[in-house]
C-alpha cells in the first residue's frame, strides 16, 4: 500500500468484500476443540519479544489491531479502530472504537495501550531491545491526542508499514496495565482483546486457548482451540491418522502417503521461508573467506535437497524468494568443484584439512542433509561432526556467550512479504541474537535502512539486490531452499491463513 498518498484504509465495502472471504464460525460443529501441532516450543506470547511462528501465531488470536490482515489474500480491515487515515507520508491518524475491553479484567483499550504497544518495539523494556524492532523501523512516536484518538508519527516512510507491521502481530495492542503488573508472568499468561484468550500454558507440551467472554465480535470458529508441540514430523503423522491432531504443517515427504486417506486434506504451496547453512566468519578457520568459499564449493546443494527433501522443495540461491519484492533471479547458482576447493584450502594453509561441527535440530530433514554434508565435506579434507539438539537447545546455541563457539549450523526461518523482515536478522545489531553468522557489513545495514523508506518498488528492488550480493560476496551463506509449505488436516475442518500460508489466524479455524 503506498504511503504518499491520503488513504483511508477499510472501508466498508473492503471490510464486507474480506469478511466474505473469511470462513465463518457454524454452529454445527464435529468437535467444540480441535487440535492444531507446531514443530517449535513456546516461549513469550509477546509480539515485541515473540520468538518465532508458533508464539505470534497465539498472539495473533489473542490480541487486536488497528487494522487487521484479510485471510486468504483478501486484503486489509478494520479491527480495533474505527478509522485509520494517512494524514501525510509520515503520520496516521487513528480513531480507536469505544468499548473494547482486556480479558481478566484489565479495562478498556485506550490510546494510551496502542501508544504503549508501538514504542516499546524500538525503546525496549527494562533494559531489553526487542529483536523484532526492524518490524517497526523509522517509528518516532506515537503521540496521544484523546482517549481514543492518535497519530502514528514516523521518522521516514516506511514500506510495507501497513501489512507487516500495523495489520500483522507487531501492531498487536497489548494493556499497559496488564504488562507492568505482571511483568515477566505476562509473558505466559498473556492479556489480549481478541476472539480467544490463553488459559493454559505448558512447556514443552501446549497452549490451549478459548473463547474470550469479554470479546463482542465475531466468535471463534471453536470454543477452544489446543496448539501442541510435537517436534518429530513423524509422531505428528501417527496423530494425523488417529485423533490427537488435527491440523498441521509437515515435510513433504511425510505429508504424501496421507494424500491417500480420505478423511484428510494435503495441500501444498510455495514456501516463505529461508533454510540455510550458515557460517560462523568470527570462528577459526572459517575467519578466512577462503576457507568458507571452499565450503561452498565442495557442498552439492541439489543432492543435500534430494535427500533432505525427496527433491520436493525448489533450490534457493539467495536470501529473497521469487514471490516477494527483491528477488534476484540472476544470483549465482554454486555448483560443486572439489579440486577449486581443496586449492583454496591449500592457499589458506589447510591443504591437510582440519576438523569442525556442524549443529542442527534433530529433525529428520536437517540429519540427513546434514550427513550428506559430512559426505561431500570429507572429500576435501573436512572431517564434519554433526551435533543434532533438541529444538530449545538449538536455537538458544547461536545466542549470548554460545554464539561465538558456533562452527557451522542449518537452520530454518520463516519469513513474510517484505524483504525487510527477510533480512533484518542479518544486520550488525542482531550479532548474539539471530545473526549466528557473525557477519557485520555496515554497506548492508545501510541498504536495509534506505529500503525501509523507499516506496517505489523498482528502487526498492535494486537496493535488495545489491544487499543480497553483500551475502555473496562474504560467502557466510550456503542456500538452500525457500521451503515447500504443506499442509495436512481433517477433511472437515477449514483452516484460516494468511497470504504467505505459515502465519495463522487460529481463532478463524472452522467447520469446513
Amino acid at each position: 500500500m503506498s504511503l504518499t498518498r491520503r488513504t483511508l484504509l477499510a472501508t466498508a465495502a473492503t471490510a464486507a468484500s474480506t469478511a466474505a472471504m473469511m470462513p465463518q464460525a457454524q454452529s454445527a460443529a464435529p468437535r467444540a476443540s480441535i487440535a492444531v501441532r507446531v514443530d517449535r516450543d513456546f516461549e513469550v506470547l509477546d509480539p515485541a519479544f515473540r520468538t518465532g511462528l508458533q508464539d505470534g501465531n497465539i498472539v495473533r488470536a489473542i490480541t487486536q489491531r488497528l487494522i487487521g490482515t484479510g485471510y486468504n489474500g483478501a486484503g486489509l480491515t478494520l479491527d480495533a479502530a474505527e478509522s485509520v487515515t494517512q494524514t501525510t507520508s509520515t503520520t496516521i491518524d487513528f480513531v480507536l472504537k469505544p468499548g473494547q475491553m482486556f480479558s481478566d479484567d484489565f479495562g478498556e483499550m485506550t490510546a494510551d495501550d496502542v501508544k504503549f504497544s508501538y514504542e516499546r518495539f524500538i525503546l525496549g523494556q527494562n533494559g531489553k531491545e526487542s529483536p523484532y524492532k526492524g518490524e517497526w523501523a523509522n517509528l518516532k512516536s506515537v503521540d496521544v491526542t484523546g482517549k481514543y484518538t492518535g497519530t502514528i508519527v514516523m521518522e521516514r516512510p516506511r514500506a510495507g508499514l501497513f501489512a507487516i507491521a500495523l495489520g500483522d502481530v507487531a501492531g498487536s495492542i497489548l494493556s499497559r496495565r496488564a504488562v507492568t503488573e505482571r511483568g515477566a508472568e505476562h509473558n505466559t499468561r498473556p492479556v489480549g482483546s481478541g476472539p480467544m484468550k490463553v488459559t493454559a500454558f505448558e512447556k514443552q507440551r501446549q497452549v490451549v486457548l478459548r473463547r474470550n467472554p469479554a470479546w463482542t465480535g465475531q466468535p471463534s470458529g471453536f470454543e477452544e482451540v489446543i496448539v501442541r508441540y510435537v517436534p518429530d514430523p513423524r509422531t505428528t503423522e501417527l496423530g494425523l491418522r488417529g485423533t490427537d491432531i488435527d491440523f498441521s504443517a509437515l515435510p513433504p515427504q511425510v505429508a504424501e502417503p496421507l494424500k491417500k486417506l480420505p478423511t484428510l486434506t494435503v495441500a501444498a504451496q510455495p514456501g516463505i521461508a529461508n533454510v540455510w547453512l550458515g557460517i560462523n566468519v568470527e570462528h577459526k578457520p572459517f575467519d578466512d573467506i577462503r576457507v568458507r568459499q571452499a565450503i561452498q564449493l565442495a557442498l552439492d546443494v541439489d543432492q543435500m535437497l534430494l535427500a533432505g527433501y525427496n527433491g520436493l522443495a525448489p533450490r534457493a540461491n539467495a536470501l529473497v524468494m521469487p514471490q516477494v519484492t527483491g528477488f534476484w533471479p540472476d544470483a549465482p547458482v554454486m555448483k560443486r568443484d572439489v579440486v577449486k576447493a581443496k586449492a583454496l584450502l591449500a592457499e589458506a594453509g589447510h591443504a591437510g584439512g582440519f576438523k569442525t561441527r556442524i549443529t542442527i535440530q534433530n529433525q529428520p530433514v536437517f540429519q540427513t542433509m546434514a550427513l550428506v554434508a559430512r559426505a561431500q565435506l570429507a572429500e576435501i579434507g573436512v572431517t564434519l561432526e554433526v551435533d543434532a539438539l533438541d529444538a530449545g537447545s538449538f536455537f538458544s546455541s547461536g545466542k549470548g556467550e554460545a554464539g561465538p563457539k558456533l562452527e557451522l549450523f542449518m537452520i530454518r526461518f520463516s519469513g513474510k512479504l517484505d524483504p525487510n523482515f527477510l533480512a533484518q536478522w542479518f544486520t550488525t545489531s542482531q550479532i548474539g541474537t539471530w545473526n549466528w553468522q557473525r557477519w557485520s557489513e555496515p554497506a548492508f545495514d545501510a541498504l536495509l535502512e534506505q529500503a525501509s523508506a523507499e516506496l517505489d518498488e523498482g528502487k526498492r528492488v535494486a537496493l535488495f539486490i545489491q544487499a543480497q550480493k553483500l551475502m555473496a560476496d562474504s560467502a557466510a551463506f550456503v542456500w538452500l531452499t525457500y521451503d515447500v509449505t504443506v499442509l495436512a488436516y481433517r477433511a472437515w475442518l477449514k483452516p484460516a491463513l494468511l497470504p504467505t500460508g505459515i502465519d495463522w489466524a487460529l481463532d478463524r479455524f472452522a467447520p469446513a
